[in-house]
């Protein structure tokens, strides 16, 4: 009988052990899950923000282009208007 007990005991304690060893295991996981999250988010912020610098530039530079091709098209048109009268 106590060589039973024994063995019963055992096996209590060794699922007990078993048992809250996962739990702390998963709580390693759930950080380093959440680290790896963070890690991802700030990758991702950076790439936005770069994109976004990125596309500002690009606005700007165009915004110039477009008001250069508009002062150039309205001389042109001004020209074309003195031209027309002129021959009246």
């Amino acid at each position: 009988m106590k060589i039973r007990y024994c063995m019963t005991a055992c096996a209590a304690a060794a699922a007990l052990l078993v048992a809250g060893i996962p739990s702390a295991k998963e709580e390693g996981v759930k950080e380093d899950a959440r680290k790896a999250g963070r890690a991802a988010g700030s990758a991702a912020r950076e790439v936005w923000q770069g994109a976004k610098k990125a596309g500002k530039e690009i606005g700007h530079e165009a915004k110039k282009a477009g008001q250069a091709v508009g002062g150039a098209a309205k001389e042109g048109s001004q020209e074309f208007k003195r031209a027309f009268k002129g021959e009246k």
